[in-house]
């Protein structure tokens, strides 16, 4: 009998889980009937990131595990937040640290998080 139980215990989980992850997108219309649109790969895909460069003063540094995030003010005013390290960038040669007040130019991946700019350094020019 705890076998069955186990058994069935395990089959639901399964079953519970597989279904959280599912293609299927479900709308129920306006007379009770329910519509279901299977989302395609292309549909779940996140946009593609900017290469962008920027050129900026360093207000603060926040060290990390394998480098920094230098928080810069472009020129148009813009607050942008550069993730510099060895592993992202095309050049392991260009890392270097730099400091408060320093102004830097950096090329690489932009993206949005809520309001924020971030940058994900892959040139960072002398």
């Amino acid at each position: 009998m705890k076998r069955l139980f186990l058994k069935s215990l395990v089959f639901t989980a399964v079953i519970a889980v597989s279904s959280c992850n599912s293609n299927k997108q479900a709308t129920i219309k306006e007379d009770g009937t329910e519509a279901v649109k299977i989302r395609t790969q292309e549909e779940g895909k996140e946009e593609k990131n900017d290469t962008i460069a920027v050129q900026g003063k360093v207000n603060e540094i926040n060290k990390g595990k394998d480098g920094y995030t230098a928080i810069l003010t472009a020129e148009d005013g813009k607050i942008y937040y550069a993730t510099i390290s060895i592993p992202n960038l095309k050049d392991p040669k260009q890392y270097r640290s730099v400091t408060i007040g320093e102004t830097i130019k950096v090329k690489g991946n932009s993206w949005k998080m809520e309001d924020d700019n971030y940058i994900t350094v892959r040139e960072l020019e002398k």
